[in-house]
This record gives structure tokens, C-alpha cells and sequence, in this order.
């Protein structure tokens, strides 16, 4: 799979609209669960579309 947006983006993007530090890592924190299920699961190989 593919995004239109790298990570880099993302992440700017994040930080544009949240200014509270939490709200940061809680994305960070999405962003690593999301890469553990998608290769838990079996799709290992798109872990970075789904992180």
C-alpha cells in the first residue's frame, strides 16, 4: 500500500493542530500500536502504511 503523505507530513501536520504535548505522543503512541497489529496480523509488509 501506498500514502500520499510521508510520515515526515504527517507528523507536521500533528503538530500544527495539536499544541498540547499529550496529544503528541498519544499519536506517536497510535502511530507504534498500529505497526505492532498490522504485523501481528499478518501484514508485516505494510506495517509503515498503517504506522
Amino acid at each position: 500500500m501506498k500514502s500520499n503523505i510521508t510520515r515526515e507530513e504527517a507528523y507536521e501536520l500533528l503538530k500544527k493542530y495539536n499544541s498540547e504535548r499529550f496529544h503528541i505522543q498519544h499519536g506517536l503512541t497510535v502511530e507504534g500500536v498500529m505497526k505492532w497489529f498490522a504485523a501481528d496480523l499478518g501484514y508485516g509488509d505494510d506495517a509503515e502504511f498503517w504506522g
